[in-house]
């Protein structure tokens, strides 16, 4: 993401009569990433955004739109949303010549105030026809972007006067709002016919796990099944099946690189009838089957020089510490008092300033960052921290894999951590392996994890990811219903603790007074007493994350307190 210089001046110039003034304030450009990414929210800013990549989400409250390339959109001010893209990028081979900043951006948002005759506050409102909220797909992809780049340019390169920027800029953004004013004039007059094709393209993307058959996509679009195929290839550039497939084949791919799953599996899960036949297109396409794609992409670990980081001064909010310093990042600030003392990396963050557990906005102003990478608990101050620096969010229970893979897009490390996942995963199978020689690996298993005096039971988060492995140990009934609900964990009391029934029961805890009381409590009680001690292992709450350093460290680990072999309780029992 980048910044146009903002002249945050006040503007002083007003009519006493006349129409409204359109005063354009910057323009930001934003990356395609898979995360969301805040969008600035200034005191009394409309934002027009430009979407110049396809496959756009853009989260608006408890809703979302969907947007494709050329899509504009327009923000009251006030209204909160954040963006993501929920593809991979592909490369447009008849995308325009453009200015190499606005070529290389994913979204393009412009800042502007409204005024209405003689008043010195911005407006709330649009003194034009153009709608809140609403997609408007743009049909002049030239004339936009020669309205779009003359506006940044006016803004990055003043002219000689104030006088002369100020009429230049505010003639190009009123040049932009009448275009848009025209282009959903025109849009209206479009054959229905085209916009019922377009639906269809959004249905496929979006339903590509079901069956679909040319003639349901034709029936959906209510067009002659002739005239259907010719609209939707002028649309699409392919045949309705033929982007069928390569939608299917997208995320199949995604799914080889950053799961476990079988080839059966990943067919049944993008589409696909069977495996056989799966593999079949695969290969027909790609020239290789799924799995020599997998170990291609993959296995490949010689050495290589890791590309420079796009930013120079990253605050970590929440969980996104661990994550950062696994891919060789070390943030300027992040919570080192309760996340960073609790993780295995102590030694890593002794010069990292602290900004607190949910991210306070004063200590990060000081720090001035470049980027703020936010998966922390809660979303008090996004949009003071988004005011700041260009802020992505990553939630922080998203599976493993794919957070990595958010993380190093973001940061240029995607061929390091898809290393990584292929090791991480090459070593995890290995693990279970080796111990399903020594013990029934298939034994239930409940994780409990004391923080503060407080009991969790942990589900598929933190330690839980590890253990609840497809060659692992299972989990409870009550555990299973987390997962299956998709609750990372949930605080429990000591009483109970039974409900979690299983063979073997993980407690994690650290050397708060108020843990070991606990702890003590716990075991005092007649589920635990009864318990034999091969069925009870203690151990280090440090284990009790999911970045890679931590997970990479808990498969040397944990087959020693599976087996007790150079187990010991911690030194703090």
């Amino acid at each position: 993401m980048e910044h146009s210089p903002v002249d945050d001046t006040k503007k002083l110039f007003f009519p006493d009569t006349g129409f409204g003034l359109y005063i354009p304030q910057s323009v930001i450009l934003l990356r395609r990433l898979s995360c969301k990414q805040c969008i600035p929210c200034p005191p009394g800013a409309h934002r027009l955004i430009v979407f110049r990549s396809a496959s756009g989400l853009l989260h608006l409250g408890k809703h979302f739109v969907q947007t494709e390339k050329n899509d504009s959109l327009l923000l009251a001010p006030g209204a909160q949303a954040s963006i993501q893209f929920v593809d991979q990028h592909e490369e447009d081979p008849d995308s325009l010549e453009l200015d190499p900043q606005l070529d290389s951006a994913a979204a393009i948002i412009i800042f502007f105030h409204v005024y209405r005759l003689g008043e010195s506050t911005p407006s709330n409102e649009l003194l034009s026809k153009v709608p809140y909220e609403t997609r408007m797909n743009i049909t002049d992809e030239s004339r936009l972007l020669d309205l779009v780049g003359t506006l940044d340019s006016s803004l990055m390169s003043p002219f000689s006067t104030p006088e002369e920027s100020r009429l230049k800029q505010q003639i190009t953004l009123q040049e932009l709002i009448l275009f848009l004013m025209e282009n959903i004039r025109r849009n209206t007059e479009i054959p229905d016919s085209i916009q019922a094709v377009k639906q269809t393209v959004a249905y496929i993307e979006s339903h590509y796990q079901q069956n679909i058959t040319a003639r349901q996509l034709y029936s959906i679009a209510g067009v002659a099944k002739w005239q259907y195929s010719s609209l939707f290839q002028s649309i699409t550039g392919k045949k309705p099946l033929d982007y069928l497939l390569d939608i299917r084949l997208k995320h199949a791919k995604r799914l080889l690189l950053q799961t476990d799953d079988t080839l059966a599996q990943i067919a049944h899960a993008v589409g696909f009838k069977d495996e056989s036949y799966f593999s079949r297109k695969f290969k027909q396409t790609e020239g290789i089957t799924p799995r020599q794609y997998e170990e291609t992409s993959s296995v490949n670990s010689s050495p290589f020089i890791l590309p420079e980081v796009p930013y120079k001064r990253i605050v970590a909010i929440g969980y996104s510490l661990g994550d950062l310093l696994s891919l060789g990042i070390k943030p300027v600030g992040a919570d080192v008092q309760i996340i960073g003392k609790r993780g295995l990396y102590w030694d890593a963050i002794k010069d990292i300033e602290d900004v607190g557990l949910l991210g306070e906005p004063t200590k990060i102003r000081e720090l001035h960052p470049d980027l703020i990478v936010h998966s922390g608990f809660r979303q008090d101050w996004v949009n003071e921290l988004a005011s700041i620096a260009p802020t992505v969010l990553i939630d922080r229970y998203e599976p493993v894999y794919s957070r990595i893979m958010q993380m190093a897009e973001l940061l240029n490390r995607q061929k390091f951590a898809e290393q990584w996942i292929y090791r991480h995963r090459t070593a995890s199978n290995r693990m279970w392996r080796n111990l399903a020689e020594h013990v029934d690996v298939k034994q239930t298993a409940a994780v409990f994890s004391i923080v503060e005096g407080n009991l969790y039971v942990m589900s598929m988060k933190g330690f839980g990811v590890t253990i609840y492995h497809p060659d692992g140990m299972q989990p409870p009934p009550k555990v299973k219903e987390l997962i299956q609900a998709g609750i990372p964990f949930q605080l429990t009391r000591a009483e109970h603790a039974r409900a979690y029934e299983a063979d073997i029961h993980f407690i994690l805890m650290d050397n708060d007074t108020r843990t070991i009381r606990l702890y003590r409590e716990l075991m005092q009680l007649p589920y635990w007493s009864t318990k034999s001690a091969d069925r009870i292992i203690v151990s280090e709450n440090k284990y009790n994350f999911d970045d890679p350093l931590t997970m990479d460290k808990l498969l040397i680990e944990l087959p020693q307190m599976i087996l007790k072999k150079s187990y010991r309780q911690p030194h703090y029992m």
